[in-house]
């Protein structure tokens, strides 16, 4: 009689805490960028009483996290798209106060509809990620063109194109003149 009342209790806090969500990998099905939202699909299965498995639902209204600071005067930002992996961190409580600054009466702990994603979680690395590791750089890539910050310096592989005055070594590129004969050698910047 005591095992089977164990085995009861043992049984009700698995299946409460079956319906406790934490974080879970997914993948964004749509993302609008003015308001920083997605609708995400979490790529996991849940188990019903009867023992089949079902698909999660998908989830809207979900916040993007990108990496800023400085009041949004700061950030990096790229592009989200349909089909890309996500990890999907599931609150404590609901998002209503931090989203909207007001409270509500909806208890909804641990509730799939006070997710956020964090865009950039697939299943195996690309050469960016290789190439950051290798040689301890920061490595941004677009296409085939790649920003690497590197303990010995900045590479740009791909066109440069600049709207400002570009210095090096106090020398600016468009107000510099060179000594000399046009057409040969000439002296170096003045």
């Amino acid at each position: 009689m005591m095992q089977e009342f164990v085995q009861q209790i043992s049984d009700t806090v698995k299946r409460g805490i079956r319906g406790i969500h934490t974080a879970m990998p997914g993948k964004v099905l749509a993302f609008d960028p003015a308001k920083c939202i997605a609708t995400v699909q979490p790529v996991m299965k849940f188990k019903k009483p009867d023992g089949k498995t079902m698909d999660f639902p998908q989830i809207t209204g979900v916040p993007v996290v990108f990496p800023q600071g400085a009041g949004q005067n700061t950030a990096v930002a790229f592009p989200v798209k349909a089909g890309d992996g996500c990890l999907i961190v599931v609150a404590e409580q609901s998002l209503d106060y931090w989203q909207y600054g007001q409270e509500t009466d909806t208890d909804l702990a641990f509730d799939m509809t006070n997710a956020i994603c964090i865009p950039g979680l697939f299943t195996k690395g690309n050469d960016a990620v290789q190439t950051a590791c290798a040689e301890n750089a920061v490595v941004l890539k677009a296409g085939g063109t790649v920003l690497k910050v590197a303990p010995d310096g900045v590479t740009i592989t791909g066109k440069l194109t600049v709207s400002g005055e570009v210095v090096g070594s106090g020398v600016a590129l468009s107000t510099h003149t060179h000594t000399g004969d046009s057409g040969g050698t000439t002296s170096a910047p003045t």
